[in-house]
């Protein structure tokens, strides 16, 4: 791709006109606004099940979104591949984007076993940005899941997971420094992690706080660990 041309003149492209025409179509965007609901149905559920039996919800909201052509497109161009179709497919894991908002650091790698416990979607893979966040600070859980369909078809959708410290932080730095890059300084960097470290910290301090109130008794899944064997995941828990 072109380092030499304007933003102007990238989006009169031909290769960037055709593969923007293709994700407006729309049986492409129902398709993928159907995976969502599967999945964010699928997820409501099962908080409910278990609702009774913990005495509170784990789910706090579950939020949705089918990314946009124009996202897709430069997603593509950062990552430098060819913008075509097949690669917006291949490549993007998240043009299906389930965020899952839990009370709890504990609840998120809970939920996750389910999902890959019970069978119903396919776990593609997955990144824990909790034990291992970004460099800007960002934590979150990370599932690529295949959502299936009745005709046999299988739609990628991604489902991040965080507590509502998380989420209130990546809220925060995506709508003030993610998107205002060139504004972007050095101090801000530093005091976002410096917030990311003490959300962790909030978040464990209240899980232990139910605990103790609840009778609980200790450890959660804050230490739990992913793996992948033969095609199948599987969440590994450790106790504190």
């Amino acid at each position: 791709m072109r380092e030499d041309i304007t933003e102007e003149q990238f989006w009169q492209l031909p290769q960037v006109k055709n593969l923007r025409a293709g994700l407006q179509e729309k049986t492409f965007c129902e398709k993928y606004e159907r995976a969502c609901r599967i999945v964010a149905a699928h997820l409501q559920r099962m908080d409910s099940e278990v609702c009774t039996e913990l005495g509170y919800h784990r789910i706090d909201c579950v939020k949705w979104r089918v990314k946009t052509p124009e996202s897709c497109i430069l997603k593509l161009k950062r990552k430098g591949k060819e913008l075509t179709m097949e690669n917006a497919l291949a490549r993007l894991n998240d043009i299906a984007g389930v965020r899952v908002v839990c009370e709890f650091l504990d609840d998120m790698y809970g939920i996750c076993r389910q999902i890959a416990q019970d069978g119903i979607f396919r776990v593609i893979k997955q990144k824990d940005y909790v034990k291992q966040p970004k460099s800007s600070g960002y934590q979150s859980l990370h599932l690529v899941i295949g959502v299936p369909f009745e005709n046999g078809e299988e739609v990628k959708a991604e489902i991040q997971f965080r507590t509502k410290a998380m989420d209130f932080w990546s809220d925060i730095e995506h709508r003030f420094v993610y998107k205002n890059r060139r504004k972007y300084e050095k101090e801000i960097e530093i005091e976002l992690r410096k917030c990311a470290k003490a959300i962790y910290k909030i978040d464990k301090q209240m899980m232990h706080i139910r605990d103790h109130v609840a009778g609980f008794g200790p450890g959660g899944y804050e230490v739990a660990e992913f793996s992948v064997k033969s095609g199948r995941d599987r969440i590994l828990e450790s106790q504190n």
